[in-house]
């Protein structure tokens, strides 16, 4: 495949744009620390170009699919900022447009490209699941520790600081951001429904709705979080039960797509523009339409019949 001087222009500016991007959103992580410490200390120094990194990376947050990531990003244990993400994301794809059009074609590079954010995006709802995972085997000693500060005599507030300091991660991470919302004054309710938004799921969602009735309206507090531990327990080891029986059909899955995407491509590798060839036909075109549709419908089928809701 040959090159002109228009086409490398285009992806070196691509290229640098790309850099210039990641380059802005290292330099709004960078701010954000520096607010947070400013924060915490109470000084008032403030520099120009960090406030306005700031606000621009407030404004990305404010928006719906900003605040939804930033979710994903905390529930991964991810210090990024959603704009970092981005911007990462944004430089792998013209790094692989740079280096893979020359040599494999169109048609690879593209799927190629278009398979970056979704791998990001499958990476990091896998560590959400992982971390989410590992807090809820971990939401029966919660509960105890929480009942029995309370059976002690302490606030939910020192029984969380108590937890927080016990528990080992996830669990202890994610109880220190809770603590430190409460530092900075916000209430019980906020930093509660905070962490079930970055760890969604139901066994959360039912101990924060139980914190936060029982600091409303009072009660048998000690009570319900006993038998909240012991329900907790019983749907951990059926969780666990479940994902030893789906485990080998779930791996299958994901190998049968594997195998056939990697054919493709090492197929366009060993014959480079092969794929670009198949293009410039229309029974090429089907061919390729007939083959990706079908890994498409094989991805969801997999997907529906080894969910199992508990």
């Amino acid at each position: 495949m040959t090159w002109g001087s228009a086409e490398a222009v285009l992806l070196a500016t691509l290229l640098t744009l790309a850099v210039g991007l990641w380059a802005m959103s290292v330099l709004i992580d960078n701010a954000l620390r520096t607010q947070q410490v400013v924060e915490v200390s109470g000084t008032l120094t403030r520099r120009p170009v960090a406030g306005l990194l700031v606000r621009v990376d407030g404004w990305i947050r404010r928006t719906r699919p900003g605040r939804r990531l930033q979710a994903r990003l905390g529930g991964a244990g991810l210090s990024w900022s959603p704009a970092r993400l981005v911007t990462t994301e944004l430089l792998a794809m013209a790094l692989a447009v740079a280096v893979l059009l020359p040599t494999l074609g169109r048609i690879s590079t593209i799927v190629i490209v278009v398979a970056i954010p979704v791998a990001v995006s499958r990476w990091l709802d896998h560590r959400v699941l992982r971390r989410t995972d590992r807090f809820i085997a971990q939401l029966p000693e919660l509960a105890r520790l929480l009942a029995n500060s309370a059976a002690a005599g302490l606030s939910i507030r020192r029984g969380l600081e108590m937890a927080s300091r016990e528990m080992s991660e996830p669990a202890s991470s994610e109880l220190v951001k809770v603590v430190g919302q409460l530092r900075l004054g916000r209430d019980l309710e906020y930093a509660m429904r905070d962490l079930a938004t970055r760890l969604p799921s139901r066994e959360l969602s039912v101990l924060v709705q139980t914190i936060v009735i029982q600091s409303r309206a009072g009660g048998a507090l000690v009570t319900a979080l006993s038998d909240i531990a012991s329900s907790l327990e019983d749907r951990k080891e059926l969780r666990r039960e479940v994902g030893t029986v789906m485990l080998g059909s779930v791996f299958g899955g994901y190998a049968v797509v594997a195998i056939g995407v990697a054919s493709v491509l090492l197929m366009n590798l060993f014959v480079p523009g092969i794929l670009d060839v198949m293009a410039s036909s229309p029974l090429g075109q089907l061919a390729l339409a007939a083959a990706g549709g079908c890994f498409v419908v094989g991805f969801v089928l997999m997907k529906m019949m080894t969910k199992v809701e508990i």
